[in-house]
Formats: C-alpha cells, structure tokens, sequence
C-alpha cells in the first residue's frame, strides 16, 4: 500500500517512523494477546448466533477501500441507529448488543485490527476509519483526515468525540493530522483504557485546546 505524502519533509519522515515502529507493536501486541484473542472469539460464537468478527468496508489512506476487522459485540442483522448528522450513535441501554458485547466494547471488539495494522491498512494511532459512503459527504477540509492511515484510537476519541457531532469529530482528525507529535500518540494510547472504561474527562482536559478549537462546530458551523 502506498503511504501518505504529508509536507513538510520532517513530518514525512515522522509518519514513516510511526508506521514502521506501529507496526512493530502491533505484531507484538499479536502475538501477546493471541491466547485472549481465542477465548474472546469462542465466546462470542458461544453467545449469539452469527460470525464471530464483524467485517466491514472502510475509508483508508486517500479513500481507498478496505476490508476493517472487529469483534461482533452485536446482534446480527440489526440496523445502527444514526445521529440527524449521519454519525453512527452508542447507546448505553441497547438491547441490540449481545450477552458478551458489553464487555467487547470496553475497547476488546477493536483487537482484531491489529491485523489491519499489521496488513498496513491502518496504524495504532490516528483518524478512525470511517464507513466508505461517507466520502461523499466530506468537506475540502475533512478530507485530510484521509492523507493518513486511520488508527484503532485517535484523538477524537480520547477527547470526548462520543459527546460531539460528525462536524467536531472530523475537525478533531483534521487537527491531529495537522499537528501530530510523539507526545500527543503517547497521550492517546495511555488515555484509550481510561477512556473505554468510562473516565471521559480526563482525555477532554488534557486536550482542552482542541476541544475548545472545535467548540464552534458544536452547531455545524463552520468556522
């Protein structure tokens, strides 16, 4: 797959490093969790009727297509529930997610994408990866959310983009792309468990500056 081309050269270079060192982790982060990765697999076969995994065709580096990989955490054949701008919604009561699910969804249902990482469709650290007909929608400027490879967590997660409208999700992405650092990553990836288990303030704080620099799309509005 060919990597993204950001200016200026320093931060190609950073890019090319985090890949390469993400997906070192990843393969580690494999084979360490393999054992876990199997009960969690049995468990979901054993809990509800379906496939285990849940597959899905998502918007990578330059829009190009792939194939996106998690834990099935809900029923087969329901409908996701969307948002009056299109995002997809978590509900904290829904009777739409299987017996194991909710524990899936503390951040366990994500595993899979490792493979993803390590197939060099996605990195540990970055955009989401969005459903691929949301293309359409994009603006010039959300756009960029796609000159990178999507992550298995990013900053629009940490930072409270469950609370936030597509509009500040994007804008969050948009920022990260722009202003991606060591720190930051590091930031993320220590705040994604604290954050999957319900401690949401944490991230918002320590990214205060981005959640205020997206405050003004609360309503849609561009700025």
């Amino acid at each position: 797959m060919t990597h993204p081309t950001v200016q200026p050269q320093a931060t190609r270079r950073h890019w090319s490093s985090k890949y390469a060192l993400e997906r070192v982790l990843a393969v580690a982060g494999l084979l360490v969790t393999t054992p876990l990765l199997m009960t969690l697999a049995l468990l979901v076969k054993l809990t509800s009727r379906g496939p285990v995994f849940y597959v899905s065709d998502r918007l990578g580096c330059g829009g190009v297509v792939f194939r996106f990989y998690k834990f099935r955490s809900m029923r087969v054949g329901v409908a996701p529930v969307l948002g009056s701008d299109g995002k997809v919604l978590t509900l904290k009561s829904d009777s739409r997610v299987t017996p194991i699910g909710r524990f899936l969804r503390l951040g366990f249902d994500e595993l899979p994408q490792l493979l993803n990482v390590i197939k060099g469709d996605m990195c540990l650290i970055g955009p989401r990866p969005d459903v691929s007909w949301e293309l359409g929608r994009y603006t010039d400027r959300q756009r960029r959310r796609l000159e990178v490879l999507p992550g298995i967590t990013g900053l629009a997660q940490v930072a409270g983009g469950r609370h936030m409208n597509n509009a500040q999700n994007y804008e969050l992405d948009v920022l990260y792309v722009e202003r991606s650092t060591w720190r930051a990553d590091l930031l993320i990836l220590l705040l994604t468990l604290p954050y999957s288990l319900g401690m949401e303030r944490i991230g918002a704080r320590i990214f205060r500056e981005y959640v205020e620099a997206v405050r003004p799309l609360a309503d849609g509005v561009e700025t």
